[in-house]
């Protein structure tokens, strides 16, 4: 498998820097620099792989500390049963992360289709519908309409927000 996964990507590199340079030769740019960038993808890749494969093998050639390495075998589980746990006494929590697993698969799968349904049930008339519905709570136009007090007490040092006085302005004023 990892011979087929090498070859596929040499062969991409290659296919990909030939039609770059053909591309190159006709003068078409846009699919040049197409394939320049599938050349680019398949170097990185190969890069990559040879980096990883490189440390797999310093990693083989390092040895294990036998402290670290006795360690690791008294804590090894005494059978080869990996669900010894579940037949335990049923009056401890053993299940619970399962049961909090399953209820968040379960969420999310109905979350997904509350959220599909919302995206086929939303239309433009809908939307204009519930722009009429919200105008009755939304800022009136014209700006807020204050008495006397309010808009002389506006008039304090450091409160020069044009933004602020536009929407506090008097019903008369500009």
């Amino acid at each position: 498998m990892k011979v087929i996964a090498w070859l596929a990507g040499i062969g991409t590199l290659l296919a990909g820097g030939f039609y770059m340079i053909v591309s190159l030769n006709r003068w078409e740019w846009n699919r040049a620099l197409f394939f320049g960038l599938i050349v680019l993808i398949a170097e990185v890749g190969l890069a990559t792989g040879l980096v990883l494969r490189r440390l797999t093998r310093l990693e083989y050639r390092m040895k294990v500390d036998p402290v670290v390495a006795q360690i690791l075998r008294e804590t090894r589980p005494p059978s080869s049963d990996r669900f010894a746990w579940l037949r335990q006494s049923t009056r401890e929590l053993n299940v619970f992360i399962t049961f909090i697993i399953g209820g968040g698969i379960i969420i999310s799968g109905i979350a997904w289709v509350v959220d599909r349904v919302a995206s086929k049930t939303s239309s433009p008339a809908g939307e204009q519908r519930l722009g009429r519905q919200l105008g009755a709570i939304s800022y009136p136009s014209g700006g807020l309409l204050l008495d006397d007090v309010t808009v002389l007490a506006q008039e304090v040092p450091g409160a020069n927000d044009e933004q602020i006085r536009q929407l506090l302005r008097r019903s008369g004023s500009p």
